[in-house]
């Protein structure tokens, strides 16, 4: 407790000793007497639980805005080294894209070229297989045109620079290792090393970049609130939008099937929406 109190919220506390009780109970059922403690501490701990206050006020057009800036502030900056250059497109087109396509993060962080990021006749998809997705059901999205432009531009000069030491190892290994160099293969987002980011990585950026161009910090996860407040506030002709959007099943428990927009309509209807914001601003 004391080395994760200062790490944890109060409420994760409270809950993973709820969960550690329960599952001792489970596996030693004839013992619930000798956990009477740790039943003590999680009263304790719940009593102390008190959730975050989440100061977020901010839709996915705003997102949308601070990731293209941020994009295009990375083209301009020719005066930085190439690989903080590219470095910063990368920050910049995740919070692009993630704002209009709020992938759950182990899918976004994981996006792969080829897999479930591909390129078919002319436009770029995201597609989630049912055994990648919660839900277990397929996901497939076009990546939008305004920012499958920036996309492409990643994708044929920035991270071929921060792939470029891997590159090199690849290139010096020995014949009989097979290693080769595959600058349009595998992960999308890659780190300063030329490695492919890691979940816990990809979740510091993007807090980093939106405290840097918003002002507040902001988890992968808050783009999915953002998606689902930006179809409430906006998306009055489409009542069940932030469902398609987010990928839920339906509120119907047990039906095999639901009749919410579909995630890829719901996905341009989306798009449309908050292309249509930002024009406001502009």
């Amino acid at each position: 407790i004391a080395f994760a109190r200062p790490q944890w919220s109060s409420v994760t506390l409270a809950m993973t000793v709820f969960k550690v009780r329960r599952m001792a109970e489970i596996l030693s059922p004839t013992r619930k007497a000798s956990f009477e403690w740790l039943r003590d501490l999680e009263g304790d701990l719940r009593v102390e639980a008190h959730p975050k206050v989440r100061r977020e006020n901010v839709t996915s057009d705003e997102l949308l805005e601070a990731g293209e800036s941020l994009f295009r502030e990375a083209q301009n900056a020719t005066r930085l080294k190439p690989k903080k250059q590219a470095r910063l497109a990368r920050d910049g087109l995740m919070v692009a894209l993630l704002s209009v396509r709020p992938l759950r993060r182990k899918n976004f962080t994981e996006l792969s070229l080829g897999s479930t990021l591909r390129h078919v006749n002319g436009r770029w998809w995201i597609i989630l297989e049912a055994a990648d997705t919660k839900e277990r059901r397929v996901d497939e999205k076009p990546v939008p045109q305004n920012i499958q432009q920036l996309l492409e531009i990643y994708l044929d000069i920035y991270r071929p620079i921060l792939l470029a030491k891997a590159i090199r190892e690849r290139e010096s290994a020995p014949a009989s290792s097979g290693a080769e160099a595959e600058p349009y293969a595998g992960r999308l987002w890659i780190g300063v090393t030329g490695q492919p980011i890691t979940d816990p990585a990809l979740c510091a950026t993007i807090k980093k970049t939106t405290q840097m161009t918003l002002g507040i910090r902001l988890s992968p996860h808050a783009f999915r609130r953002a998606a689902k407040a930006t179809s409430t506030l906006f998306g009055g002709a489409h009542p069940r939008l932030a469902e398609g959007v987010l990928h839920h099943s339906s509120a119907r428990i047990g039906e095999e099937h639901y009749d919410s927009m579909s995630s890829r309509k719901a996905a341009l209807a989306l798009t449309a929406i908050v292309r249509a914001l930002t024009r406001e601003v502009d």
